[in-house]
């Protein structure tokens, strides 16, 4: 009998034993094993300009102080200011996804990964509304990444994981229910969404950025915020959402300033061709056709336009692309070259469309070293245009027009290209201001309509 006893205890607790240890291996734990490898770490640095009023802090001395005093009203420093995010991977090649808020005005962003190898991002594209951020890495190795949840896959009551990086813990595993699919977000009182995702997983400062997801292990949002006046209330940007923004941003023309020929856009559900580029030595049976439907690129599926420009990542300039298409009721497979895109004239759209005259300039001192590089400024306003009526004038410099970084014409040539009369155009310009050896840096937005 005492042996028998000594048995099933032994079994129960042993490795490989049928017991309760067994039951540990839950679909959450196999669910953060697989992902974590795609949670980062986002650190930021900020440079801020500090001024010092309180007559107590004058610890640098009375001449110092109303030097100051006199030439800007109270004493100044310079701090740079950290900050602490989390962000999801979504390509092996270094793509990666956060909030907005994370790296706003951000002079430094590094991001750790898993192993604790860290890198410099580059900032590619943003959306405050959303508060949602595209960087983007060069990794020494393929990374692992987060892969989206369908859609329409979500089920009150059901078990989501928050992955992401709080107060600095880096990877911390929350874990909580769906508690709502359809909550408004507002921005300055208007009810912009009625989709946004809660859940009574614990979000904190520092899991911005980080993955919402479900039990598969699949994420079906983005952490954005957190209702501070109760406990266990967080929110998500939903994976539809994402994938939209995602769709713009990883254009071949913004990514690599690559061109196929054709456009593609969602028509009736269905990714189809749009204006496709031919010419007369071309064969028939090798040419894509307005409203062709897309069903694969190198053999694998796309039912959208993020798995289309998703796939056509890792497609360099010269390189022959299989695209699947269906057409009458038929499929069939077709060629395409990626080439180099043609410089748009950014100049010409910024006058036609904006009422701006753009310049390329060194955003700064024009003797000496710029501390920001090269960047466009507005040379002149058309009379009656866009710019004027928006208020702007000469000397201001262009960053961002919608979701494009602006660093060049080439650039704000990409940006516009697609915008067309009446539509809402949103630029984010700089104002820089030379004040004997120190250079003061004041951003805004400007909403405005194109002409």
């Amino acid at each position: 009998m005492r042996k028998s006893l000594l048995a099933l205890v032994l079994a129960l607790v042993m490795p490989g034993g049928a017991g309760a240890l067994s039951n540990r291996r839950t679909a959450v734990v196999e669910a953060v094993e697989r992902v974590l490898p795609g949670v980062v770490n986002i650190g930021t640095e900020q440079l801020v300009t500090v001024r010092h009023t309180d007559p107590f802090r004058r610890f640098r001395g009375d001449l110092f102080d109303q030097f100051y005093q006199e030439f800007f009203g109270a004493p100044m420093t310079t701090q740079v200011r950290h900050s602490l995010g989390s962000g999801a991977i979504i390509d092996p090649t270094g793509y990666i996804l956060t909030n907005f808020h994370v790296v706003e005005r951000a002079s430094r962003i590094r991001v750790t990964l898993a192993d604790e190898s860290t890198y410099d991002a580059v900032f590619l594209a943003g959306d405050e509304v959303n508060d949602l951020a595209l960087l983007k890495i060069e990794p020494a190795r393929p990374l692992t990444p987060v892969e989206f949840a369908r859609e329409d896959d979500l089920m009150l009551g059901e078990t989501v994981i928050a992955l992401g990086n709080p107060f600095g813990l880096a990877q911390t595993v929350t874990v909580g229910v769906l508690s709502a699919k359809n909550r408004e977000a507002r921005y300055q009182g208007e009810v912009l969404y009625r989709d946004i995702l809660q859940t009574d997983a614990a979000v904190n400062p520092g899991s911005s950025g980080g993955p919402l997801l479900n039990a598969d292990g699949e994420m079906i949002g983005v952490n954005v915020a957190i209702y501070r006046e109760a406990q266990n209330i967080g929110f998500a940007v939903p994976v539809r959402r994402v994938r939209d923004l995602l769709a713009r941003w990883l254009a071949p023309r913004l990514q690599g300033k690559r061109w196929l020929g054709f456009e593609a856009a969602m028509q009736g559900g269905v990714l189809r061709v749009l204006h496709p580029e031919t010419t007369p030595e071309m064969p028939a049976d090798t040419r894509l056709q307005a409203g062709d439907g897309i069903r694969s690129v190198g053999g694998a599926p796309v039912r959208d336009l993020y798995d289309f420009h998703k796939a056509l990542l890792p497609c360099g300039v010269g390189q022959t692309v299989e695209v699947g298409i269906e057409r009458g009721g038929e499929t069939a497979t077709v060629d395409v070259v990626v080439a180099a895109l043609p410089k748009p004239a950014g100049e010409k759209l910024a006058h036609r469309l904006l009422g701006l005259d753009l310049v390329e300039k060194p955003m700064g001192p024009e003797r000496g070293h710029s501390p920001f590089g090269k960047g466009v400024a507005i040379s002149e306003i058309v009379q009656g245009g866009a710019g004027e009526k928006a208020g702007l004038r000469p000397g201001l410099f262009v960053v961002r027009i919608n979701e494009v970084q602006v660093n060049s014409l080439e650039d704000a040539g990409l940006a516009l290209e697609s915008v067309q009369p009446s539509e809402i155009v949103l630029l984010t310009v700089v104002y820089l201001e030379e004040s004997g050896t120190y250079l003061i840096a004041q951003s805004s937005q400007v909403r405005m309509n194109a002409e």
